[in-house]
């Protein structure tokens, strides 16, 4: 071998192991709570049906909107009803997992939630962070009926304990105010079922102001 083609080989050594490294390394690390945004989704849009998925080669690594096409769908092993949403469910590289049915991934834009009346309101079940999605402060959680099942878990930023949970059985009355505090990078994570056991977008979570002095 020529030393063009010695310093060639070693060359395109290089640039495999750099790439290798960084699809390893350096992009499952950027995908964290303190870098969650649209601009840094790595995420796109793909529709998919029943199969087994592995991400970084099915489909790209990044924080999904996951939309239910048919009533059959099913991810993960949760059932979903047609035009039922799960919101910013993370895939990271490497990861597997399986779905049935027909199923919309589309790339999450991480927006403010809806308020009403200072009010926030969450809606679909899945992953949000405080001070991106969600304004930090003190709050009450409530629901507006009870007719689902309620979980909800709270991380701080590294996502290693829950500092929190909450969970709310169907028909069961809650006899005192839910009150949670939330800090800018923490995570909450919303799970919500309905009695047929099928992922639910029905009866809203409520965060309240409990506090108007928090930040």
């Amino acid at each position: 071998m020529t030393l063009n083609k010695t310093i060639a080989a070693l060359a395109l050594l290089v640039l495999i192991s750099g790439f290798l490294i960084y699809k390893v390394y350096i992009v499952p690390s950027v995908m964290s709570a303190a870098n969650r945004n649209t601009e840094n989704n790595a995420a796109s849009y793909k529709v998919l049906e029943s199969q087994n998925i592995i991400v970084g080669k099915d489909i790209d690594q990044g924080y999904y909107d996951i939309k239910a096409l048919d009533s059959e769908a099913e991810f993960f092993g949760d059932k979903m009803h047609k035009n039922a949403v799960l919101h910013a469910r993370p895939f990271y590289l490497n990861s597997k997992m399986s779905i049935k049915g027909k199923i919309e991934f589309k790339p999450s834009e991480f927006e403010k939630v809806v308020k009403k009346n200072q009010i926030i309101i969450m809606k679909d079940p899945g992953h949000y962070v405080v001070g991106t999605e969600i304004q930090a402060g003190n709050y009450v959680l409530s629901r507006t009926n009870d007719k689902i099942r309620v979980f909800v878990d709270i991380k701080d930023e590294t996502e290693t304990e829950s500092l929190q949970t909450i969970q709310w059985e169907i028909d069961e009355k809650v006899k005192r105010p839910i009150e949670i505090e939330l800090k800018n990078g923490y995570i909450i994570y919303i799970d919500k079922t309905g009695k047929d056991g099928y992922i639910s977008n029905e009866s809203d979570l409520l965060l309240e102001r409990n506090n108007e002095d928090s930040e």
